[in-house]
């Protein structure tokens, strides 16, 4: 009887161990399918298109930059890149749209660094600026002009600087939305020196405040198109930088003029993936796109648009946005605007 029932229990047993291992394999598969199917799906990115929603509008330096990447990029990923532009805001619903998508790879954004530092500090935006999203890499930084139209009556600075005096207040300077870097290059140059009032028109982007200028609507612009100065199309007045532009050098700078360069004149151009991207996706994008940065196509690109390529892989940017993060901070407080910015960083 007795070894009866110890074969009895070791049947029991091994029953027991028979029915928990086929539990825990049948309760595993899911995870374990679900695991290897995202490590397939990385190892062969990009297997479709990828999109980059762009911040402004056709026409402008980030859109003629972001397009001429592309030019190289898609040949390397052996995929198209198709560009969509998603104005407005400063670049506000570009990164918005960007941090609601799937983190995949195939949807990533293409805006200035203000959307995710100037902006955010002073207004409440729907994205946690240095959460929500991961820097691929920065790839430029524009500094825009002072420009009027070339048959307007102030051939320099110094005239249009007078016709302001004369009629303060009354000049309207069209500006690619407000709280972009250039509007607050202008407008601080009027808080330091109040003679100068103008009227701010914003715009969705640089390419529509340049046509209101052409069109008649404005008296002078902030833009970007160096090519258009060039081509006599317009007249540069002013560049809105700490320093002479290398492809202008005939323009004057902010500094030369007794203006302080408030550090955020030039817009800095980022490409961005949704946060939670996979690092071997980051990596490869990284790659390819610091590799088109070096092509002819985007170098000519960025001459003619007055656009200087600054180069810096993931960790680089990312690092240069928390210290523009904490730079931003110490100015606020320092023009006594408020001790905590409007959205919480992370």
């Amino acid at each position: 009887m007795k070894s009866d029932h110890f074969q009895t229990s070791g049947l029991y047993i091994r029953r027991e161990v028979l029915r928990l291992t086929v539990f825990t394999l049948l309760t595993a598969f899911p995870v374990l399918s679900t695991f290897f199917c995202a490590e397939a799906a990385e190892q062969e990115y990009p297997s479709r298109s990828v999109e980059i929603s762009i911040a402004f509008p056709p026409g402008g330096a980030l859109d003629a930059a972001v397009r001429a990447l592309i030019h190289d990029a898609e040949q390397r990923l052996g995929q198209p890149v198709t560009a969509l532009n998603t104005p407005g805001s400063g670049g506000v619903p570009a990164v918005t749209k960007l941090a609601k998508a799937k983190p995949d790879g195939y949807s990533l954004a293409a805006c200035v660094s203000n959307a995710l530092i100037f902006i955010p500090h002073r207004n409440a935006v729907p994205y946690r600026p240095l959460r929500d999203v991961t820097p691929i890499l920065s790839f430029g930084q524009a500094a825009p002009l002072l420009v009027t139209s070339p048959d307007a009556p102030w051939q320099t600075l110094e005239d249009f600087f007078a016709a302001t005096h004369e009629k303060p207040g009354e000049l309207k300077i069209a500006v690619p939305g407000l709280g972009t870097p250039s509007h607050i290059a202008l407008a601080m140059m009027s808080e330091q020196d109040p003679s100068l009032k103008w009227r701010f028109i914003p715009f969705a982007g640089p390419g529509e405040a340049e046509a209101a200028l052409l069109g008649g609507h404005v008296d002078a612009a902030a833009s970007g198109a160096l090519a258009r100065v060039r081509q006599g199309q317009m007249r540069g007045l002013l560049a809105l930088s700490g320093e002479r532009l290398p492809a202008m050098p005939d323009l004057p700078a902010l500094t030369e003029k007794g203006f302080d360069d408030p550090g955020r004149g030039d817009s800095t151009f980022l490409l961005l993936a949704p946060a939670g991207t996979p690092d071997s996706i980051l990596n490869r994008l990284e790659q390819v796109f610091l590799e088109a940065a070096e092509s002819r196509t985007f170098k000519d690109t960025a001459a003619a648009y007055s656009v200087t390529p600054v180069l810096r892989g993931r960790s680089e940017t990312q690092v240069f946005l928390r210290e523009a993060w904490s730079r931003e901070n110490s100015i606020l407080k320092a023009l006594d605007m408020g001790d905590a910015p409007a959205t919480t960083p992370e």
